[in-house]
């Protein structure tokens, strides 16, 4: 009676994230065994997270001081935008302050960082923006509120990669 060594069929292979999970699916970047839940579509195939991860960090050249600059900067400006959106007083009119505002913080961000992209960036330049209107949020709350999604949309937008 003699054994054989298991033929490529008969081995079982398992997610290496999920390692319950039976799997017959290999990320076609680095063979790693991957479940339905790990794996990510792409133009050429199935890949791992960590693979597309990789792939996508050669995109993203921030330094953290760039995250500093990122966070001075649009908190300042948006303290100025908000502020002069409450002065206006006229609530339609914070749809064009909103969307200069926005524009001009990320343009700002992007020339001041060198024009560096952060994989965090988007997320930076959005909070600092939404802090730097809470305080005028109660004196115009429906002026300001307008300014909050249009700066904020439009400055993050600067950001945002689309892969």
């Amino acid at each position: 009676m003699s054994t054989s060594a298991p033929t490529e069929d008969e081995v079982k292979l398992y997610c290496t994230v999920h390692p319950d999970v039976e799997t017959t699916l290999r990320c076609n970047r680095c063979g790693r065994p991957m479940c339905t839940r790990c794996a990510v579509r792409t133009p050429v195939g199935y890949r791992c997270k960590e693979c597309v991860r990789a792939q996508q960090d050669r995109f993203f050249d921030a330094q953290a001081r760039d995250y500093l600059v990122a966070a001075a900067v649009s908190l300042a400006l948006s303290l100025a935008a908000a502020w002069l959106t409450v002065q206006i007083g006229w609530f339609y009119l914070a749809i064009f302050v909103g969307a200069a505002a926005g524009s001009m913080i990320g343009a700002a961000v992007w020339t001041l960082t060198g024009k560096r992209r952060g994989r965090y960036t988007v997320f930076v330049v959005g909070g600092a923006v939404v802090l730097g209107a809470l305080p005028f949020l109660l004196r115009a709350p429906l002026s300001v509120g307008i300014y909050l999604m249009l700066a904020t949309s439009t400055a993050a937008g600067r950001f945002r990669l689309r892969l």
